[in-house]
């Protein structure tokens, strides 16, 4: 087994320039050059309105990826994103799904070559007792080899050379479009040909639904873009702006040349059908009507494009396997990186093995299959970028989608609409849903056979259980309980076992040594002693069943997180300093993520220096209703009863207007503070953090729930705690009620 403690990483040389001209290589090839004439003779001129409306849709998914991908800058893109918000199973499939995406798009990429090549042959060259076909599977498996060797010389290497190509084909585009235009504008009925021949979308929006699900790929690139973010310059703000430049860029070139082939050319029939009978040949056979020697400069473009489409296609889907490999979801040896080249040349090589196979089937059928593929990961992107948003307040965004969750969610429907009418309107595409179902149930089964497994071996290795003491019992209701320093860890206990008698149940204390990853666990041992005893005083100071673990890992958070799931905590309880001078964190780097994350109850303590956890007889609940609410209320009953207290409820609102509304809340809270002493206030004020540290300078405890939604944000991204805290030298009891994400969109919280 390698190393666990070196993490191997790609070096960060790409630029704005570089990942801009990626994403163009991506864009522009196959799609432009062999799907505008098949596309065209489905949707007629209204072929123009589907590029159109591919980049609206585009652009949705794209700006959901330059946040995803300006948070989260690391090879892998969205299977990364979707794991975080959806769990490893669905984490993995996304980046099966998206492995196969870009094999088979690079495998179209190919088959055009082939194509484009083979017309080189046999109708430019005149060899004409070469088979046709034969010509485009040979062609193609020929270059897509050098694509790979060229990606494994490394990412510089093949950066310089998508830019170069990619500039390359833009400027023939564009000369070639510039040619059509003039043409088309210089006939004084040029307009017929695009509304009155016989109308400009002759097929209805059926048609353009289906031409838009057949070139959706074609808008695909900025998705190469983030997945090159571990070697980019300053991701965060480099990839937003090469997402948006190269796919608006994309979108232009592609409305401009697909309104100079329909309106540049005269045929005896309408154009847009001659457009569509020719397919994958349309552009080459009809260029010469536009510009002299036009066939010759579209099969130069379309060479180029293909080529740089190719390139950064192979290098994106190995980044790909590369993450998997990385993170333990597919052999290691994937993300082997090679020590001269300083490429992942396993991943390279099995990558191009998949392209290599795809390469042999025929243009539809690959293009038809990448397109559903790529539909699928642009959803879950879609949806998991809401989910995020919810799960994952704290992270750094240097770049955020505007009018989320909206926009999302019209691309989630709009992409489903554009896969049905793919699937239900295109011939053949039976084979292709049946070969994507059966590639979701391999990743399923892989997986479940290798990868959680694998998963957990490694989880093993980078954290260790090195001590254990069970509780006299253990049934019933579990509390977990973190623990670091002497002076807080006895008051949480206290504290802990209030809540477990109230529940008739059990406390667990946790102690996690954290090593740096140079550091071999077994520096530990000289640790264990001293925290054993720690622990074992923590237990003697409850009168509860009560037990303790001793962990060593390099990351406390992820320590907590797995104990939480091992153990099958009910609640989380953790203490906290009240402050932290990191401004990537909000309150703590140990507690946000077990805030956010753990799926049990969750309460953060804030004790009053110099006093014990007792004596707590006036308890004040800040309180507007809601689950986390609830809970506060719930173990302030708890305290009240046992210190024979009163509890304070207290509304704070704006204007006397609230009043009615803090009537309810207060009738709803009291239904969780029977046979407990009870206060209501009321105060309008401007500041709520005024008011409640004002109130609590008679009473002994504050327990603050998160409420309403805007409370919740405020709550998780510590505005709120860390203002009452700041104002007030009382304890403060924050909780956080477990609450699955699916309830959180039934219901407000």
């Amino acid at each position: 087994m390698p190393d666990d403690n070196i993490r191997v990483s790609l070096s960060r040389d790409l630029t704005l320039f570089d990942i801009t001209m990626i994403g163009l290589a991506g864009m522009i090839g196959a799609g432009i050059f062999a799907l505008t004439g098949i596309a065209t003779g489905i949707a007629g001129p209204a072929v123009m309105l589907a590029f159109l409306l591919n980049g609206v849709v585009a652009t949705f998914t794209g700006l959901a990826y330059a946040e995803l991908g300006s948070a989260m800058p690391e090879a892998g893109g969205s299977y990364l994103w979707v794991r975080e918000g959806m769990g490893n199973h669905l984490g993995f499939l996304s980046g099966w799904v998206d492995w196969a995406a870009h094999t088979i798009a690079c495998a179209l990429y190919a088959v055009t070559f082939g194509a484009f090549f083979s017309e080189l042959i046999v109708n430019f060259l005149g060899y004409e007792q070469f088979d046709q076909g034969m010509l485009i599977k040979l062609s193609a498996l020929v270059i897509v080899s050098l694509m790979a060797l060229i990606n494994f010389m490394g990412a510089k290497e093949s950066g310089r050379l998508g830019g170069f190509v990619t500039l390359f084909k833009i400027a023939i585009l564009v000369v070639f479009a510039g040619f059509g235009i003039y043409k088309t504008i210089s006939q004084p009925d040029w307009t017929f040909s695009f509304f009155s021949d016989p109308s400009f979308a002759p097929n209805g929006f059926i048609g353009i639904l289906v031409a838009m699900g057949l070139t959706f790929i074609a808008f695909e690139g900025y998705e190469i873009i983030v997945q090159s973010g571990e070697e980019v310059k300053r991701p965060e703000h480099n990839i937003p702006k090469a997402v948006l430049i190269s796919l608006w860029t994309a979108v232009i070139i592609y409305i401009i040349v697909a309104f100079a082939l329909i309106g540049g050319i005269e045929v005896g029939i309408p154009n847009w059908i001659y457009l569509g009978e020719l397919g994958e040949f349309s552009m080459i056979r009809v260029a010469n009507q536009i510009v002299s020697f036009g066939s010759v400069l579209i099969l130069v473009g379309g060479f180029v494009s293909t080529i740089s489409a190719m390139n950064a296609t192979v290098y994106s889907s190995s980044r790909v396997a590369f993450a998997l490999g990385r993170m333990g979801f597919l052999p290691n040896s994937l993300s082997t990186i090679n020590e001269k080249r300083r490429t992942p040349h396993f991943a390279i090589l099995f990558s191009y093995l998949i392209i290599a196979s795809m390469a042999l089937l025929p243009i539809e059928t690959v293009a038809s299959a990448a397109n559903v593929m790529f539909l699928i990961l642009f959803i879950l992107v879609n949806a998991v970028l809401i989910i995020l948003r919810f799960r994952r307040p704290d992270l750094k965004r240097a770049f955020r989608m505007p009018f989320a969750p909206y926009l999302p969610l019209i691309a989630i429907v709009v992409q489903i609409f554009i896969g049905y009418y793919m699937v239900t309107e295109i011939e053949n595409t039976a084979f292709v849903v049946a070969v994507t179902i059966l590639w979701v149930i391999l990743g399923s089964f892989i997986y479940f056979s290798y990868s959680e497994k694998e998963l957990k071996k490694r989880a093993l290795v980078s954290r260790k259980k090195i001590y254990e003491r069970k509780p006299a019992r253990e049934e019933g209701y579990k509390i977990l309980v973190p623990v670091k320093d002497e002076e807080s860890a006895f008051k949480l206990a206290s504290f802990a076992r209030d809540v477990a008698k109230d529940k008739d149940g059990t406390i667990l204390f946790l102690s996690v040594i954290t090593l740096p990853e140079q550091t071999p666990f077994s520096a530990a041992d000289e640790y264990l002693p001293e925290k054993q005893e720690f622990i074992h005083r923590l237990i003697d100071s409850v009168d509860v069943p009560a037990g303790g673990i001793i962990k060593v890992s390099r990351s406390a958070p992820g320590t907590i997180l797995d104990t939480v799931e091992e153990e099958e905590s009910n609640m989380l309880v953790m203490g906290w300093r009240g402050r932290t001078f990191r401004k990537d964190v909000v309150l703590g780097s140990t507690i946000d993520p077990l805030l956010l994350k753990a799926p049990c109850d969750v309460v953060v303590a804030r004790f009053e220096a110099d006093r014990e956890w007792k004596d707590m007889k006036n308890i004040l609940l800040p309180t507007a209703g809601g689950p986390h609410a609830i809970l506060a209320a719930e173990m302030a009953s708890s305290l009240a009863r046992k210190e024979n207290g009163i509890v304070t409820m207290l509304n704070v609102a704006s204007s006397d207007e609230g009043r009615k509304v803090a009537t309810k809340v207060f009738q709803g809270v009291s239904t969780h503070l029977s046979g407990v002493e009870t206060e209501s206030k009321f105060i309008v004020g401007d500041d709520a953090v005024s008011v409640i540290d004002e109130e609590a300078k008679n009473q002994d405890v504050i327990f603050l729930g998160a409420t309403t939604r805007p409370f919740l944000k405020n709550f998780l991204r510590g505005v709120f705690p860390e203002q009452v805290i700041r104002g007030t030298d009382k304890t403060v009891i924050m909780t956080r009620r477990w609450v699955k994400f699916r309830d959180m969109l039934k219901k407000k919280v």
